[in-house]
């Protein structure tokens, strides 16, 4: 191919690459601020906690509560943004390692391991991610 066929592929790739990692950018701030809202407003425990201060008129230990409601939304707002921000630098570092091999700034033979160590790092931190319990050895005390 001649230089200017790859210049347009290289500003084809790039541009693509831009445009995934702005939707990526916008679902996730729109996905962690509608369920942080949804949290505070909607979550079910609260609703059950005022229909029982109604009917009772027994206040429970609330700091308690909210403390601990707060804690476990943290925990999860801090999960969610490390698995995103681990999804939004692979995605960078591929489009760049793509442009680079395009462009015969490395060979093949440099950039495809590279890229498939990258893509097995993302994959395998998105699968460990999703576990928490460390296994039916772990739950009997063994």
């Amino acid at each position: 191919m001649d230089e200017s066929r790859i210049f347009w592929i290289c500003i084809l790739v790039g541009g693509l690459g831009v445009v995934s990692l702005g939707g990526i950018i916008f679902f996730g701030t729109y996905l962690f601020r509608q369920s942080a809202l949804r949290f505070w407003k909607e979550h079910p425990f609260w609703m059950d906690m005022l229909h029982f201060w109604e009917k009772t008129g027994i206040r429970p230990n609330i700091p308690r509560y909210l403390s601990d409601s707060f804690a476990e939304f943290l925990q999860r707002r801090n999960e969610f943004w490390t698995t995103y921000g681990q999804v939004l630098i692979s995605a960078l570092i591929i489009i760049i390692l793509s442009i680079l091999m395009l462009t015969k700034t490395i060979t093949a033979e440099a950039g495809l391991p590279i890229l498939s160590g990258i893509s097995g790092f993302a994959i395998a931190k998105g699968v460990a991610g999703g576990r928490t319990g460390g296994g039916p050895d772990r739950e009997q005390g063994g």
